[in-house]
């Protein structure tokens, strides 16, 4: 065994020995046999080619080259307790960096964000905007906060935070162009602007009052990959499209925008806080968590 193959246990049971100036104390400090630490010395010994100690039947010390060795593994045990100590300190008081999926364009998160970092002043955010699928091992973020009925990968945990509407909308600008839209056929004279990740752009899936599947058969004008940019090509009345309302809740109040086949697409969507391991979750993320849930994103 070679002088890398010394494990940091190893070490301190060597301090030990050598503060105690005796195999059996030692032992009793440690919890373990006095057999046990004789043979952990000699296997220190071994590792690194030189006699740590001056044993007799009656006595114990150190040689030159122990003295030496002592003293390093001091400094070692001593960054290993600050290390620690400082994890430790992670656990008592929340900070640090947070790294976060969010959805592309929705102020609610933000808003909701923002109060938590004014809560929490020593926790930095590093707020990741997407509206594509994130992997949060590769984009190494701590959560992501996604809209879904069913999520993706089972390997995740993930908790409920909210809930979001689906709708159908359009500028009344636009639509003034059209007579009523009062059925899902009238959807074809309109021009269809397409979120591409969730949607695809061959064909809209809605549901009658009676729960009758209906399927739509329809190519899109436009297709957009983030609620953003689909919000702002409705806005400019390019035509109508399937958003969730906090995206466009402004919009909907001040009359920019309004909701067209409110009984056949309103669609509650779950909103989740996904996250990868629970065992051994830091406090910052505990505390987002936990914020997250108590200030449920309903619209």
């Amino acid at each position: 065994m070679g002088a890398s193959k010394v494990s940091l246990d190893d070490m301190m049971v060597f301090c030990r020995v050598a503060e105690n100036g005796s195999f059996t104390k030692a032992a009793n400090d440690l919890g373990i046999s006095k057999a046990r630490v004789s043979q952990v010395i000699s296997q220190l010994e071994d590792a690194v080619g030189s006699r740590l100690m001056h044993r007799t039947t009656r006595s114990l010390s150190l040689t030159d080259v122990g003295e030496g060795y002592y003293q390093r593994c001091k400094v070692i045990e001593e960054l290993a307790e600050e290390a620690n100590s400082a994890v430790e300190g992670h656990r008592d008081e929340p900070s640090g960096i947070l790294r976060v999926s969010t959805p592309l364009g929705v102020s609610a998160i933000g808003e909701l964000l923002s109060q938590f970092v004014k809560q929490y002043p020593q926790i930095t955010l590093d707020v990741v905007e997407s509206d594509e699928y994130q992997n949060l091992i590769e984009s190494q973020c701590d959560l992501a906060i996604r809209t879904a009925t069913v999520l993706e990968d089972s390997s995740l945990y993930a908790a409920r935070i909210g809930e979001i509407n689906d709708i159908i909308c359009a500028s009344p600008e636009y639509l003034s162009n059209f007579g009523e839209i009062a059925t899902p056929a009238d959807l074809q004279q309109l021009d269809w602007v397409s979120h591409h990740t969730v949607q695809g752009n061959m064909g809209i899936d809605l549901v009658s009052p009676k729960g009758m599947s209906i399927k739509v058969m329809k190519r899109a004008r436009v297709s957009v990959r983030s609620a953003t940019m689909l919000r702002q090509f409705l806005i400019d009345g390019v035509g109508f499209g399937m958003l969730p309302n906090i995206v466009v809740a402004k919009e909907l109040q001040s009359g920019e925008l309004v909701q067209i086949l409110g009984d056949y697409h309103d669609v509650s969507i779950p909103m989740y806080a996904v996250y990868v391991d629970k065992k051994y979750m830091p406090l910052n993320l505990k505390v987002l968590l936990r914020f997250l849930k108590e200030h449920r994103i309903t619209l």
